[in-house]
């Protein structure tokens, strides 16, 4: 079996392979596969990969661009901090291949800013800035009084 390139389980892992290329770049390919669940509900007799799942796509590439330029384990957990100027520009159908470009535009000591570009063959399919913490926690884990989940 292939070892993971993110620290995902296999049906939310959306790298499958990746090239780093020059500091701080590199790129992610994704092949979606027609049987994928999101397809069948997603719209039933005219399947398209969700916009939110095109993001997560980058997140992932961007994540394993950033883990491989520090020279760590690329499947530390990281985490999606924001989505900054997202556009889509084109549907994706199952059976296409997504390539993400991937370029790191600042690091912030525990933070990390990406430029992202999605495609399917050369058409630009979407693109945006994305940030990245090495660090989160969990909604409701502040320790705040009055909090429900205590």
């Amino acid at each position: 079996m292939k070892t993971p390139l993110t620290p995902h389980g296999p049906g939310f892992s959306f790298i499958d392979r990746f090239v780093s290329g020059q500091t701080g770049t590199g790129t992610a390919w994704k092949f979606l596969a027609p049987e994928s669940p999101f397809f069948g509900d997603h719209f039933p007799g005219k399947p398209l990969m969700p916009a939110v799942l095109l993001a997560e796509c980058a997140a992932q590439a961007a994540g394993t661009v950033w883990m491989h330029g520090l020279g760590r384990d690329q499947r530390a957990p990281l985490f999606l901090a924001s989505i900054d100027r997202f556009r889509l520009k084109s549907a994706v159908g199952p059976g296409s291949t997504v390539r993400t470009e991937v370029e790191t535009v600042r690091e912030m000591g525990s933070l990390a800013q990406f430029s992202v570009r999605c495609f399917v063959g050369e058409e630009e399919v979407a693109s945006g800035q994305l940030v990245l913490s090495m660090e989160s926690q969990p909604a409701g884990a502040s320790g705040r009084e009055g909090d429900p989940q205590k």
